[in-house]
């Protein structure tokens, strides 16, 4: 049984045990809620034995675009209980429909629109990790566009990964090969909304195609950046070829952030694997370098048992990345930051006793 939900079960239980008078009023159930994002990915179709129902697997195939809805039901007796708690506790229920759009020019029209329609004309592109399968990544973007609803579009780059954890060598294939149509993907993005309006998250094994994506562009960029913000969160990267590469890297973006974890277990197994540091550790293994922000969530705490998404699962996380990418305010304007220093260059620790 999922941990998570073990948890949570247990939690339940005990709510319900507790006398009435402890329970206080019963809450309203509040009503169900929706949110989409757009994708364009280059895994292959799953055939399904119904033909309205799209899949897409672990194999490369041909470019897809499309949107994904996700609706959120809550669990009342959790949705009470999971702020009170230090850990992940899941309080909503989700279902996803996914749709996919033969004509890759509706999708860019679609995306569009969805653009204009916010306050800002922002397209945030998320690339997926490791291990995640193409539900998950649609459910990981959909979180992230509730937390910018009415400020930007999210779009999920979903490169074919097969959402299982002893394929890691397989999914590192599969990435690499993914840089074609990464880059094809961000090149348009930018010639169409311009790169002060496009913004790239990367997580874990995505931040190394997106570093090989933006290395493979810088050849044709003439200097000038084709994204506005490129966060890296727990990025799963050799810090020594990320430094080497920096100097390339830092003309394609106006601003590179990076959020690092002592409590990184994937990352610590990964440096096992690859025998050399992964640039989205923490502690003694820590990267500050000119040209970048680094955020250190260690203070932060684990609070989810694998502590790999913590940009998901911890809230004082998630809030100041929100911040970051609704205003773009730098590590020292954001509220809950505190500055440190490591061979004289200054990075920024979660602090919860200094967020207002």
């Amino acid at each position: 049984m999922n941990l998570y939900r073990l948890a949570a079960q247990i939690l339940a239980l005990v709510w319900l045990l507790l006398p009435h008078t402890a329970r206080a009023q019963e809450p309203e159930v509040p009503e169900a809620a929706t949110a989409s994002i757009f994708f364009a990915t280059n895994r292959a179709q799953k055939e399904t034995e119904d033909p309205d129902l799209v899949r897409f697997g672990g194999e490369p195939g041909n470019p897809s675009f499309g949107t994904c809805e996700a609706e959120f039901k809550p669990i009342p007796i959790l949705d009470d209980v999971a702020p009170k708690v230090p850990f992940y506790v899941p309080s909503e229920t989700s279902k996803m429909q996914i749709e996919a759009h033969e004509d890759p020019e509706v999708h860019w029209e679609r995306l569009s629109a969805a653009a204009d329609s916010t306050s800002t004309g922002d397209i945030v592109i998320f690339v997926h990790g490791y291990s995640y399968d193409f539900k998950r990544g649609c459910r990981r973007a959909v979180e992230i566009q509730r937390a910018l609803e009415g400020e930007a579009t999210v779009l999920l780059l979903s490169w074919p990964s097969n959402g299982n954890a002893t394929e890691y060598a397989s999914d590192v294939a599969d990435l690499e090969s993914s840089v074609p149509f990464l880059a094809e993907m961000l090149a348009q993005l930018t010639d169409r909304f311009g790169s002060e309006n496009v913004h790239v998250l990367s997580h874990s094994l995505g931040a190394r195609g997106m570093m090989l994506t933006l290395e493979e562009l810088a050849a044709s960029s003439a200097g000038q950046p084709v994204v506005n913000r490129w966060v890296l969160l727990a990025p799963d990267i050799d810090s020594q070829t990320f430094i080497e590469l920096l100097p390339r890297l830092e003309p394609m973006a106006e601003s590179i952030t990076l959020y690092a974890s002592s409590n990184d277990t994937p990352l610590k197994v990964s440096r096992r694997l690859n025998g050399s540091p992964r640039l989205g550790q923490a502690g003694k293994l820590l990267t500050v370098a000119p040209g970048m922000e680094t955020v250190d969530v260690t203070p932060a705490g684990r609070y989810q048992i694998l502590g790999h998404e913590y940009f998901f699962f911890h809230p004082t996380v998630a809030a100041d990345l929100e911040l970051l990418l609704s205003t773009g305010q730098s590590a020292a304007d954001r509220p809950g930051l505190k500055s440190e220093t490591l061979n004289d260059l200054t990075y920024w620790e979660i602090s919860e006793e200094d967020r207002q």
